[in-house]
């Protein structure tokens, strides 16, 4: 997943004529001011994806990268990778281990209400996670049960979407989107009335 701002032919002119005669500086002005909005969106990002989302921010932010603009390269993106996230990384409840619950958990990916998923319990296998049993027999290979003949029901870790599918969400992407224009245009004035109040006091 990417936003990324990227500045035309019809910008840098438009900059260059605010300007004036220095508009040599405009590739250096909008390269400042497109920085500040992508580290901007950097920010904005994991508020925005959890206002729809039970996620942590911490989980939000390692996913994300930026790449910076300069004025040979008027563009700056943040980028965000990430495989699915484990159903316990959302709002499970209650995330405790207990072998003879009876109720089913209640899962909350979305904000916009819980799920049960049917037979999903909470297993402590390096942490607490969410599986569910898939219903088919193998034979263990690791245990005081390996190569005794001994079968056991397999079971199947529950995931959730991935950060990158979060951020792709419509009305996420178009509010972070939004907001990207609103700091670089802010920004983007503040560069050039810097740059023109200095040639006014020389």
């Amino acid at each position: 997943m990417s936003i990324q701002i990227r500045i035309d032919d019809a910008e840098l002119q438009r900059v260059q004529q605010r300007l004036g005669e220095l508009q040599h500086k405009a590739p250096n002005a909008i390269a400042s001011a497109l920085n500040r909005s992508i580290s901007n969106i950097k920010a904005n990002v994991p508020k925005e994806v959890r206002k729809n989302y039970h996620v942590k921010t911490a989980d939000i932010k390692e996913t994300l990268k930026i790449f910076k603009a300069s004025a040979s390269k008027l563009q700056a993106k943040v980028t965000s990778s990430g495989r699915t996230l484990g159903l316990n990384k959302f709002k499970v409840s209650p995330m405790t281990v207990n072998p003879k619950r009876k109720s089913q958990l209640k899962i909350a990916v979305e904000k916009t209400g819980t799920k049960q998923i049917l037979g999903a319990f909470v297993l402590n296998l390096n942490g607490a996670k969410v599986f569910t049993r898939s219903g088919e027999k193998h034979s263990p290979t690791k245990g005081s049960y390996a190569g005794k003949g001994v079968l056991r029901e397999k079971i199947n870790r529950k995931f959730g979407p991935s950060v990158p599918q979060m951020i792709g969400n419509e009305t996420t992407v178009n509010k972070i989107n939004q907001d990207a224009y609103t700091t670089y245009e802010t920004r983007i004035n503040h560069e050039i009335n810097r740059l023109l109040s200095r040639l006014g006091a020389n």
